[in-house]
């Protein structure tokens, strides 16, 4: 059973579909469930790579890219 839990997102991020957010530049966060356990992957706009980073929850996810330049 998972208890989802509604944060506010930052001002940059939307909400895509019920499982994708995207910003203001172009990243992305999908979050996909795994054996009922829910992974974020983060995809940095522009990389050629799927992912480039795993978060346990979507504020780790959304971290992630605060450090990362455009």
């Amino acid at each position: 059973m998972n208890i989802a839990i509604c944060t506010p997102l930052a001002a940059n991020w939307q909400q895509v579909h019920a499982d994708c957010w995207q910003d203001d530049r172009g990243n992305r966060i999908h979050r996909v469930e795994i054996d009922d356990e829910a992974l974020y992957h983060c995809h940095f706009a522009g990389s050629p790579l799927p992912w480039n980073a795993v978060a346990t929850s979507l504020d780790e996810a959304i971290a992630v890219f605060d450090g990362h330049p455009d």
